[in-house]
This record gives C-alpha cells, sequence and structure tokens, in this order.
C-alpha cells in the first residue's frame, strides 16, 4: 500500500510544481519524497515528504522503544515519542548530508502526509515540530478535483485519474 500511495503523493507535488525524487537510500535508512520547485520570486523551495499511510491503524505513527505502538501513552510519551521520529526521519544528520548533496543550500520545510490517525494528539506535535501534516484524503481530493485536468502519464497520475472516474460516476 504504501508504494501506491507514495505514488499518488509524488503526483500531487508533481501537479504543484515540485520535481521529486522518491525512495532515496542511505545506509539502511530512506527518504520517502523530496521536491523542489523554483519560486516566482526565484528562490527554490524543498520539501521533505514523509507518508504514513494507514488505513486501518492499530496504534501510534511513532513507535517507542518501550511501548511499541499499541501500549497507550501519557501525553508526555507521545511529545518524546513524537519527537525522536522527527528527529530520525527529517533532522537526523544523514537525512541533512543526503538533501544537502542533491541540493545544497536549500531551507527544507518538512511535510508528513498521513492517512487514518488512530491517535491525533501525535498530528499536534507534528505541528509543534515544524511538520506540516497533510491528511490523505485532502490530497485525493486535490488530485480529483475536475477543474485540474492536468494529467500526466505517471503511475500516481493513472490512479488519481481512475479515482477521479469513481468519484465523477458515483456523483462524489
Amino acid at each position: 500500500m504504501s508504494l501506491l500511495a507514495e505514488s499518488l503523493v509524488e503526483e500531487w507535488l508533481n501537479r504543484k510544481s515540485f520535481f521529486t525524487i522518491r525512495g532515496i537510500k542511505h545506509g539502511i535508512g530512506e527518504l520517502d519524497l523530496l521536491g523542489i520547485r523554483r519560486e516566482p520570486s526565484g528562490s527554490i523551495t524543498g520539501w521533505h515528504v514523509e507518508v504514513q499511510a494507514s488505513f486501518r491503524p492499530i496504534g501510534y505513527i511513532t513507535k517507542s522503544a518501550e511501548l511499541g505502538y499499541v501500549k497507550p501513552r501519557t501525553q508526555q510519551q507521545v511529545e518524546v515519542c513524537v519527537r525522536d521520529w522527527v528527529g530520525k526521519k527529517f533532522r537526523a544528520k544523514e537525512k541533512a548530508q543526503v538533501r544537502e548533496r542533491l541540493w545544497p543550500d536549500i531551507n527544507w520545510e518538512f511535510h508528513l502526509v498521513h492517512a487514518v490517525s488512530k491517535h491525533p494528539e501525535e498530528l499536534v506535535v507534528f505541528q509543534q515540530e515544524s511538520v506540516q501534516c497533510h491528511p490523505f484524503s485532502k490530497l485525493l481530493d486535490e488530485l480529483t478535483c475536475p477543474a485540474e485536468r492536468t494529467y500526466s502519464g505517471s503511475a500516481g497520475g493513472d490512479l488519481a485519474e481512475i479515482i477521479g472516474y469513481y468519484k465523477s460516476e458515483k456523483g462524489n
């Protein structure tokens, strides 16, 4: 499922005029998506996007060494787990080095695309950690909006077109 979700997220970024690279490996780690675009002002915007698309979640987005994904957490434990996750996924030295090697001197924004969140308090902490959260459902709405008939030949574009067709046939 994550490959399909990442394909749709990549298509969403491409339609927002981002040039994207997906699945960048570094050691045993990976960056889901990096996107850059030139703004009308001439500056370059960089987005590092992680995708967590669980549609039937059994626990938290973030993992705790002592609690795993499922055991209940206090608010303080949620905050610690989210900060650790953000540190590993976005702020780790290795991640910054990969971004810098690909596109030097860009200030990167951090983004999380998520599907169903069983514990929305995590999303609040992500935002406090300067991670912009994007519900997958809103992303799909943007991709299948009839006013935006800019389809590409990518797998994500094909999927978006299928979803748009289904929505139009159902009258949604």
